[in-house]
């Protein structure tokens, strides 16, 4: 057998290899934890919907959607939604609502739930000095000055709300952008 045949061999050997090692993968994998589950509440990322023109024209005047994102997260599903306001007064604001739908993952040793998923990352993401509110959400100072974030987690959604605001080139006060961002938690609340 010459070289080119030889060659030829080893490489239809690595592709026939190749293929039984990616088939064998999925069949051991059976379930997709991509995809929801008969368990999980929530089969997508919903909630920018429930943000209505009065809450925004109360707590972000001027407001204007900047942008909405969609897609696929991993194990679950994921949705951002951005607006923006500038007010007569010279008042900015920003909100960012941040939703994600996790899926049961049934890939692991012990099938792990979307309720569960959401309550570990709830847990990880939510800092102690974070104060419960109405609903049982967590709300806490951001980084910056005038800014406040809050996180909801409601059966396997977990819901971010950011909001940052500046009046007279100032940042808003605490209690101003905690009031804002509690607001638009609540419309959110409602709707799920």
């Amino acid at each position: 057998m010459g070289p080119l045949a030889r060659a030829a061999v080893t490489g239809a050997g690595a592709v026939v290899l190749s293929a039984a090692a990616i088939g064998g993968g999925l069949w051991l994998a059976k379930d997709d934890p991509g995809e929801p589950h008969a368990g999980d509440v929530h089969t997508a990322a919903t909630g920018c919907d429930a943000v209505s023109d009065d809450v925004l024209a109360e707590h972000l005047p001027g407001a204007v959607r900047e942008s909405t994102r969609q897609g696929p997260l991993d194990g679950g599903d994921s949705l951002v939604c951005v607006w923006s306001g500038l007010s007569e007064g010279a008042e900015r604001s920003v909100l960012r609502v941040s939703v994600s739908a996790l899926f049961t993952d049934t890939a692991a040793e012990e099938p792990v739930t979307g309720a569960e998923r959401v309550q570990q990352a709830y847990a990880a993401l939510v800092p102690d000095r974070a104060e419960t509110v109405d609903g049982g959400s967590r709300v806490w100072a951001g980084q910056q000055p005038g800014a406040v974030e809050l996180a909801r987690a409601s059966d396997n959604l977990l819901v971010r709300i950011s909001y940052t605001g500046v009046s007279g080139g100032e940042p808003v006060d605490h209690e101003r952008a905690r009031e804002a961002a509690v607001a638009f938690d609540q419309r959110i609340g409602e709707a799920l």
